[in-house]
């Protein structure tokens, strides 16, 4: 049987005898029951457990059929008959099952794949019974293309043939995501051949992208059987499931295919009101075509270009579409059809999007969105009912069950009110996953809630979806190509459960194109003016109110007449502009004002100024000239062009008077972007924000402005709900929002992913709730790995209370947080009641050179030879030389070692003389004159180097300085030496500080009164103990590497009184370790260097956690300290290498006997303290 064959027995009407032919040569082994297992249910008519597939690793398929009841479409119903068989699945016999739903009146028939799960918990279990097993489904028979099931099941056929069939290969024919990769490939083909015949250009990019979006919508269309309907039905059964490859095929060689009929189908027919619906002729004889209005098919400026593409083009491209299923639902995390679902279009948005990584946005996995979504309903129902109902709403929005709590009438029409009310927003919408996610939360919470509520009418899927869509659910985005995927997505949700097509609704007011974070108009601030300007020249019966503005806007949501759709965008659009204008004037006004102050203090007077005029004076000028260059900037860079005026926009968010009332819920996932790519683009932009948001300190990332943003939005009792990175709460750049965030007490839950990369990219992130005065901050952390974001979803589900840790709100302000769980939590505390910290020690920690230009001024494998350096210029690809006294040896990162002596062959040309404690750049006559080699190196760069931050010394006379000449002076001390990212402490001695560096190390000077030599302090910085507190409390990157920032180092809690004897003991050892790194040849032949110098760094360890924890160890008779101190001798008074190796030799082999109490104690820490020793020891 080859891969055609058994694409013809998957089209054809399901045969159980056929399927067990098939099934004999995909699988070894079929045990087929003398009697069929049946399982009762209202959906089926008959059926249960037919037979167990044997697979050649020892695992089992439990093999089911069903024959569906009459009443039940199989096509449209997987979530009801999804559960008929899991429970079968849970036996600890069966590893799975495979599943037919047919019925003898249906074409159609569904093959589901039950595959039982394990994960871990939120404590780090493994878990191997799943609760939720996950279902995968073929959907098969005439009306299906069945190409994707016929390869992946002939696979089967082929593993069999060849040797074995495990359990894996059958889940991964029946893989979702395999296929969602293959379509996009494919897709993302077919949008580069389209792109290919017009320049490129981001208009035609959109264009392309909006053209393919179109023709995927109607084969979501078609799928439904509404296009191609004959024309002599009345209703819009029968229709032409291949539509439109037929309708590409009696055009075949039309090179104007896109002009003469796709443009007629799309703004002529899907766009057009006609008599009974009946198509153009040439679209199909005596056929009709729905009306859908929305949007999608209104014709744009780009549609009215003379744009047309090859006929082969097309053809390929409907070719390609038809192989694949295209499945109208959206497949869930827990149950997925193998077919393209609409969730696809948000994965073809955000990949497709051009620079969308630049702009910091990223796909969010379904299991997130599902989770994130059915929390934050539930968090919001909470807050608007009574305490005792709490439980009951969470097994509702989880589980989907209705509690006896929830059933009596009164209280299940509550929640229901509550869900007609919720209105929930995404700021940075992207493709709608987001509002996706909410829309289901709310359909199914209805749904399941609508039988006790005793309502009159049945339950309408298509109605309650078109309220949702229409009242609860709002977003903003600032590309207009996410907004067009995710008004589709919401257009698609709809078509779901439509029994016939109707208008779709408008969408321009709940999906709306611009900057979240930008808005001319405070939230705030009265609407009068705004209509009292718009009135102003119309006729007493056009005037417009409020109330007036709120009910159009509504209408027009809802219309489906296109010309009343245009006179109200067309009325909308005035009063906007209007609105706009009207601020413009108000800015203008205050110019005015000032001007107008400034003049009357300057006017002739009789008396002179007194002081405080002249200095109001002078304020009020440069207020003035700081607004005229701000105005100017703004008209010049059209920085409001996308302002988001969100009362405008959003008039349903509006009381009777016209106060913003709030969202009941903020959610999403916001761009991740630093101000430095803000700035480099558009450094207007990146100053606004900067003076608009308490939250934009530092190095700020963007996502802190939609926190704030988001709690700007919020009612009272309102929730944001965002994944975005935690590094907000620990870094520089979060201080300002930590502030705003600890101000209002909105700290509410934070699951954070650790290592784990929800995202495809460098990018740590958490789930993150701000509920405005939350008493305490609850704070989630997974502590072990995970392989995939399913077994992220699983590790979600399993999260409960007890697992988090609780920080009182009262603790938390603008400083950095230390967020912890369980044992580590008490640790730190413990730690942390030290007064002093490493902040206290140092008095400064210093980053390296900025020089902007490192190929000029580094040089690298250098020589020294009679006052000269010769080394390797990057830029000028050649060795170069230049004088001994232009050049400062030169340490990078890879440099540096814990406890190295720090050697290095590079060097960096520095143009500065240290003059009195100030680094004084020399003339560039001085360079000639005592330094003509590097002089001439120089010169030959001179036109890089004045190019430097685009051409910023292009007319400098000292265009070889450095720009940023910081910390100049501080390299020629004795310091600490430490790599900026690392794993575990690095940090070296610069006992005569030789040694320059660049910005990817940080140098650290002492205050002159520490006691304490900078041995100690880099044993303390190298210690275990250190590594463990930063690594707890800072940003862990990628494979357990951590920056070294000095607001991570700072806090780091020290002793107010270090022990003499403490310090001079790991300061002896500090020698030891330094000595046997120095050393090539191996001390002895018993044992490596690398042993003995490991075992003195556990010596080292165990001092340090002596000063930490010394009752404790007392306790637990575990010091070692007082052992170390009569047995460490010290080896920095001998001169001679062989006494030293000697001294340390002899020190090993004492310590290293059966009886030495430093040896059994080291032993003896992960034993004796398992809560605190073996915790650090072993993380």
């Amino acid at each position: 049987m080859n891969q055609t064959d058994l694409k013809h027995k998957l089209s054809a009407p399901f045969d159980f005898n056929e399927w067990k032919n098939i099934l004999a040569q995909m699988f070894p082994k079929i045990d087929y029951l003398a009697k069929v297992t049946i399982i009762d249910s209202d959906l089926v008519k008959s059926g249960g457990q037919v037979g167990t597939i044997r697979l050649d690793d020892g695992r089992s398929l439990g093999l089911f059929k069903f024959e569906v009841a009459d009443n039940i479409v199989i096509a449209r119903n997987r979530r009801g008959l999804r559960d008929i068989a899991i429970r079968h699945v849970d036996q600890d016999i069966i590893h799975g099952a495979l599943v037919f739903y047919y019925s003898e009146n249906q074409a159609d028939y569904r093959l589901t794949h039950i595959s039982k799960q394990t994960y871990f918990d939120s404590n780090g279990n493994l878990v191997t019974q799943s609760t939720a097993p996950k279902r995968y489904t073929f959907l098969l028979g005439e009306h299906e293309p069945c190409t994707t099931a016929a390869r992946r099941l002939h696979e089967l056929v082929t593993k069999k043939n060849g040797g074995s069939v495990y359990l894996a290969d059958v889940t991964e024919a029946f893989s979702v995501e395999r296929l969602n990769k293959e379509f996009f490939n494919g897709y993302k083909a077919q949008y580069a051949k389209f792109l290919q015949t017009l320049t490129d250009t981001k208009q035609n990019r959109d264009y392309v992208k909006k053209l393919l979006g179109r023709l995927v919508f109607l084969q979501f269309l078609q799928k439904k059987g509404w296009m191609g309907v004959p024309a002599s039905r009345d209703d819009w059964e029968g229709g032409n499931k291949s539509y439109l490859n037929d309708l590409v095929d009696n055009y075949k060689g039309n090179d104007r295919l896109l002009s003469d009929v796709l443009e007629t189908l799309f703004f002529d027919t899907l766009n057009k009101k006609r008599e009974n619906d009946i198509a153009d002729a040439f679209l199909g004889k005596n056929i009709k075509i729905p009306y859908l209005n929305g949007g999608l098919f209104d014709k744009d400026k780009i549609d009215a270009l003379n744009i047309d593409f090859p006929y082969s083009y097309f053809k390929d491209l409907m070719d390609f579409f038809a192989m694949y299923n295209f499945t109208i639902d959206e497949n869930e995390p827990d149950d997925s059809e193998i077919g393209i679902d609409p969730e696809m279009l948000g994965h073809i948005f955000e990949n497709l999007l051009e620079d969308n990584k630049d702009k910091g946005a990223f796909y969010t996995p379904k299991e997130i969105v599902q989770y994130m979504s059915r929390k934050s309903i539930a968090q919001y129902l909470k807050t608007h009912t009574d305490e005792s109902l709490h439980k009951a709403i969470e097994t509702l929005i989880k589980d989907g069950v209705v509690d006896v709590s929830l059933q009596s009438k009164d209280i299940a029409k509550t929640i229901d009110k509550l869900l007609q009310a919720v209105k929930v927003c995404d700021p940075a919408i992207g493709s709608g996953a987001f509002p996706m996610g909410v829309l289901n939360v709310l359909f199914h919470t209805r749904q399941l809630i609508y039988g006790f509520t005793k309502a009159n009418e049945d339950f309408s899927p298509e109605k309650i979806k078109r309220e949702i869509i229409q009242n609860n659910i709002f977003g903003v985005d600032i590309e207009q190509g996410a907004v067009d995927i995710a008004r589709l997505r919401f257009w698609l949700a709809l078509v779901v459960d439509g029994k016939e097509p109707k208008p779709l609704p408008n969408l321009d007011y709940k999906i709306v194109c611009g900057n979240s974070l930008l808005n001319c108009y405070d939230i705030d601030e009265p609407l009068d003016d705004v209509f009292e300007e718009y009135n102003a020249d119309c006729e007493e019966d056009e005037r417009m109110s409020l109330e007036k503005y709120k009910q159009m806007v509504v209408e027009y949501t809802i219309t489906s007449d296109h010309s009343t759709k245009e006179q109200f965008k067309s009325t909308i659009d005035d009063i906007k502009n209007v609105f706009r204008s009207e601020l413009t004037d108000k800015e203008r006004n205050k110019l005015k004002r000032l001007k107008r102050k400034i003049y009357d203090l300057e006017a002739p007077s009789l008396f002179e100024r007194v002081q405080e005029e002249t200095a109001l004076l002078k304020k009020l000028k440069k207020q003035l000239k700081d607004l005229e260059e701000e105005y100017d900037e703004i008209e010049c860079n059209k920085l409001y062009e996308d302002a988001f005026e969100w009362r405008f926009e959003f008039p349903s968010l509006l009381d009777d008077d016209g106060n913003f009332m709030g969202f009941d819920l903020i959610i999403g996932n916001p761009p991740y972007l630093r101000i430095q790519g803000i700035r480099d683009k558009n450094p207007l932009y990146a100053d606004e924000l900067v003076n608009k948001y308490k939250s934009a300190t530092g190095s700020f990332d963007l996502y802190a402005m939609f926190v704030e943003r988001g709690l700007q939005l919020i009612n009272s009792r309102g929730v944001v709900n965002f994944i975005m990175p935690v590094k907000w709460t620990n870094a520089a750049f979060g201080k300002g929002l930590r502030g705003l965030v600890a101000e209002q007490k909105a700290a509410n839950k934070i699951i954070n992913f650790g290592a784990y990369q929800v995202f495809n990219a460098s990018t740590y992130t958490a789930l993150q709730w701000f509920v405005p005065n939350s008493e305490a901050l609850h704070y989630y952390e997974l502590d072990h790995n995970l392989e995939t974001n399913q077994e992220l979803g699983q590790y979600l589900k399993s999260i409960d209370k007890e697992s988090a840790s609780e920080i009182p709100a009262k603790k938390l302000d603008k400083n950095t947080w230390v967020l912890t769980v369980g044992q580590t939590t008490k640790i730190l505390k413990e730690i942390e009641k030290y007064p002093r910290c490493i902040g206290d020690i140092f008095d400064r920690i210093f980053c390296g050179l900025q020089t902007s230009k490192d190929d000029v001024y580094f040089l690298y494998e250098c020589l020294e030879q009679n006052g000269l350096i010769t080394g390797e210029s990057k830029h000028l690809k050649r060795r170069v030389k230049i004088e001994r006294g232009l050049a400062k040896p030169l340490l990078k990162g890879e440099d540096v070692h814990r406890y190295d002596n720090i050697q290095t062959n590079r060097y960096v040309i520095f143009p500065y003389k240290i003059e009195n404690g100030k680094a004084v750049l020399y003339t560039e006559s001085e360079l000639a004159d005592l330094f003509p080699h590097g002089y001439a190196y120089l010169k030959e760069c001179e036109k890089e180097l004045r190019n430097r931050e685009k051409g910023r010394l292009r007319n400098d006379d000292y265009w070889f300085r450095y720009i940023y000449p910081k910390n100049l002076v501080l390299f020629d001390n004795e310091k600490l030496v430490a790599p900026d990212i690392s794993m575990g402490g690095n940090f070296a001695l610069d006992t005569r500080g030789e040694f320059y560096q660049t910005t990817t190390i940080y140098g650290y000077i002492k205050k002159s009164y520490i006691q304490e030599s900078y041995k100690f302090w880099m044993a303390l910085l190298n210690s275990r103990l250190c590594w463990w507190f930063l690594s707890n409390t800072g940003t862990v990157l990628a494979n357990g590497f951590f920056r070294f920032k000095p607001d991570y180092i700072k806090p780091f809690p020290v002793p107010e009184n270090i022990p003499n004897r403490i310090a001079a003991v790991v300061e002896n050892l500090v020698d030891y370790v330094s000595f046997i790194k120095s050393i090539d040849k191996p001390m002895s032949d018993l044992v490596s260097n690398k042993f003995v110098l490991d075992f003195f760094e556990r010596i080292i360890d165990g001092c340090i956690y002596e000063l930490y924890f010394p009752q404790h160890m007392q306790e637990r008779e575990i010091t070692i300290v007082d052992s170390a101190i009569r047995i460490i001798k010290p080896i920095s008074h001998f001169s001679s290498e062989s006494d030293k190796q000697k001294t340390i030799w002899e020190t090993f082999l004492e310590i290293k006997k059966t009886d030495n109490p430093i040896r059994d104690r080291l032993d003896l820490f992960t034993l004796r303290s398992p809560e605190i020793l073996k915790t650090i020891i072993e993380s």
